[in-house]
């Protein structure tokens, strides 16, 4: 590795620099400046152990003071520097190592969460540069990227997601220790497999500058992973975007004559008519491995975006490439048989809710606008069935994004809206947004008891007794022999 690397930080932020240090274990110092700031990060082994700058605020002897600390009585202090004015307060028995800690880990979050908004500037790291003094901050530096992501200026994230094209999947962190705001729960549960940028926009709800944000500070937290990430630093493998295959992509053949606009435009409206992945692949649900991988290589032949140079940067290139990305994560979840029986699951699952679907659609007021086309009438069913079965199994991420497609592509059917919301309602991040699908459905059809009950059951573990409780007896005068109404009214009764 070349031992010493720089650059401007309009090109390589400072989040994204700490982040790629962490994933390559590196250590060393990472030196920035900006006009008249400067400040040094070290980092041992990919931790982020200490940061201090030169503005006389960020100071460690500024923290003692605010927990108390009489550093005024030691003349001379602000000359010292930061561990030689530690060591001289705790000679002196003026402070607890205890304390000094606590000062030490606040002061160093302090210069990362300034240092993190930063878009232009000057940053060097130096491999050879190592931090002598017995000093460990303890920082949670994803959850701390992850904070400063939300106050980034929105065209700062817009601009390091430039290419909408660009493929993202879920990361290899489960982000049990990351704290998630509900825009950012909803977005995740959004992600399955690979998925393009603006595809992953369009289903987040978000206008496209908020939803940009959300998915950049997701990217830099590694709950989500970016196809083309721009590394800075000279060692270690980059990131792999796209989750590894036991079989190696087919590399793509020329065009031949015949695969004209025509052909590419017959193959997008099939594959929007795919209500699975066997769909998808135009296979057979009987299908095994060697019929699965056929197909994939059949279509990567035929269809890979690589081919069609010629169509770059149009809207009908734009399509390919999110149509091919939904073929790759068809071929990756039926070429595991692990995931492909799970998948196979969920396919007879939702054939025992066709019934189920049916009987809500006879007994509901719900009426068709004339807006709504055939096709879009028919997969908005299709995701709905999906949905439905998905929640049968208790895969609430999967039930929630079938749903939210067949909510968006019919909103005015209130089964979608109540169902959709039932799966918000599953999710702690996004309670509240579960609450306006749900009055939005009892809205469209207020005759249906039962929306009326998934309301009331939202309301009662808000812990809103009272409009929980309203709701109920709402259902109870549209179906009196409604048990769960009943059951959970006499329930809630007892709390009054």
């Amino acid at each position: 590795m070349s031992h010493g690397m720089d650059g401007l930080i309009s090109e390589h932020p400072f989040a994204e620099l700490i982040i790629e240090i962490l994933e390559k274990r590196f250590s060393g110092a990472l030196r920035v400046e900006r006009k008249r700031v400067k400040a040094v990060v070290y980092f041992d082994s990919g931790d982020l152990i200490y940061a201090t700058s030169n503005l006389k605020n960020l100071r460690l002897t500024e923290y003692l003071r605010k927990r108390g600390v009489p550093v005024e009585k030691m003349l001379g202090m602000d000359s010292f520097s930061d561990f030689a004015a530690a060591a001289s307060l705790l000679a002196r028995g003026m402070v607890t190592q205890s304390t000094l800690d606590e000062a030490t880990t606040e002061q160093v979050t302090d210069v990362a969460r300034i240092l993190l908004l930063w878009t232009d500037g000057q940053w060097s790291f130096e491999e050879r540069a190592r931090l002598t003094e017995p000093v460990r901050a303890h920082l949670k530096l994803r959850q701390l990227v992850l904070d400063a992501s939300r106050r980034m200026d929105l065209k700062f994230p817009a601009a390091r997601l430039s290419d909408l094209n660009e493929i993202i999947s879920l990361g290899p962190s489960e982000g049990t220790e990351l704290s998630l705001v509900a825009s950012e729960g909803f977005l995740l549960s959004r992600v399955e497999g690979v998925i393009a940028v603006d595809q992953l926009v369009m289903l987040s709800g978000m206008r496209e500058p908020d939803a940009l944000r959300t998915i950049y500070g997701l990217v830099l937290s590694g709950l989500l992973v970016r196809q083309s990430w721009p590394h800075a630093l000279k060692a270690g493998a980059a990131r792999k975007a796209e989750p590894k295959t036991e079989v190696a992509e087919p590399k793509p053949a020329p065009p031949k004559p015949q695969d004209t606009e025509a052909d590419l435009n017959e193959f997008l409206e099939r594959l929007a008519r795919a209500a699975n992945h066997y769909e998808v692949l135009d296979i057979p649900t009987t299908s095994g491995a060697r019929e699965i991988k056929n197909a994939y290589y059949a279509l990567a032949r035929r269809f890979h975006p690589d081919r069609f140079h010629e169509l770059a940067r149009g809207a009908l290139h734009a399509r390919l490439e999110s149509a091919f990305a939904r073929i790759t994560q068809a071929h990756e979840m039926l070429s595991d048989p692990a995931t492909k029986a799970n998948y196979d699951a969920k396919i007879a699952a939702m054939k025992n809710v066709s019934q189920l679907s049916s009987m809500d659609a006879s007994s509901s007021s719900d009426t068709q606008t004339s807006g709504e086309g055939g096709a879009n009438t028919q997969l908005a069913e299709q995701r709905f069935q999906e949905g439905v079965a998905a929640m049968q199994m208790s895969e609430m991420n999967t039930a929630t994004a079938a749903l939210s497609a067949a909510a968006r592509l019919a909103p005015n059917q209130a089964r979608y809206r109540a169902y959709y919301g039932r799966a918000l309602a599953a999710h702690p991040q996004t309670k509240r947004l579960a609450e306006a699908e749900l009055q939005a459905a009892v809205k469209l059809d207020p005759a249906n008891a039962s929306y009326r009950v998934m309301l009331a059951t939202l309301y009662r573990d808000l812990g809103f007794w009272r409009r929980a409780i309203n709701e109920l007896e709402r259902a109870l005068s549209l179906d009196s022999k409604n048990v769960e109404a009943r059951r959970m009214l006499q329930s809630l009764e007892t709390k009054k």
